[in-house]
């Protein structure tokens, strides 16, 4: 029998100047996007994870944009109309499961006009012939329905569902009463000493057609 060997992965992909399509374009963090993302409104609990306030403090703001040029295989973007920053979204081009999209996230004010869907679609497009044949993957709560609505037009599907220990979902949660709580307590669970949220891993086959219209789809998933 012959031994088999893992294919070589391609090279890692540079950041382009731009990515552009579907009405907006994806570029690179910078110090002027990161001011940007400071100031969008916040989605609040459950959502409260991709907040962004955190920006506004001028250190916290330039570790972050320091994070996010590190060389690794993550790739972020932040997703422009025109000068303005409207979401953002990042990609591990190294993850074993296939191109792992996360840190989808659309503020509260630039919702409902399809850009969860667009930036998505761009990014894939990108992707897609630099690594031919490879899935992409994602994960969401289960909460986050419309989000979902979002992804299954752009050929998602979920594969899994699994029970997760999200730490800062779980945090908010100890100091959260029953009434706060009951608006997602079906996706939730105390289990081991410990909170968890419901989750979805969502596969997206190569090739699968993409619905790109515009629909209300909350950024933070």
């Amino acid at each position: 029998m012959h031994a088999t060997t893992r294919p070589i992965d391609p090279p890692l992909l540079d950041y382009p100047h731009e990515i552009a399509g579907h009405g907006l374009a994806l570029r690179r963090w910078d110090a002027a996007l990161v001011r940007q993302m400071g100031d969008w409104r916040q989605h609040g609990f459950p959502y409260h994870a991709f907040d962004m306030g955190h920006l506004r403090d001028p250190e916290r703001a330039a570790a972050t944009l320091a994070w996010s040029r590190d060389p690794g295989p993550h790739r972020h973007f932040v997703a422009v109309e025109g000068e303005k920053a409207v979401g953002r979204v990042s990609v591990n081009l190294r993850d074993i499961s296939g191109l792992y999209i996360w840190g989808v996230h659309v503020p509260p004010e630039h919702e409902g006009r399809g850009v969860c869907r667009r930036m998505l679609a761009a990014l894939i497009e990108w992707l897609e012939p630099h690594y031919p044949g490879r899935p992409f993957v994602l994960s969401s709560n289960t909460f986050a329905e419309h989000a979902h609505r979002a992804y299954f037009a752009l050929g998602f599907e979920v594969v899994e569902t699994r029970w997760h220990y999200d730490r800062e979902l779980a945090d908010k949660l100890w100091r959260l009463g029953a009434e706060a709580r009951r608006p997602i307590a079906q996706h939730i669970r105390f289990h081991g000493g410990r909170w968890e949220v419901r989750t979805y891993v969502l596969r997206r086959a190569p090739g699968s057609p993409m619905a790109t219209g515009s629909g209300k789809a909350p950024g933070a998933v």
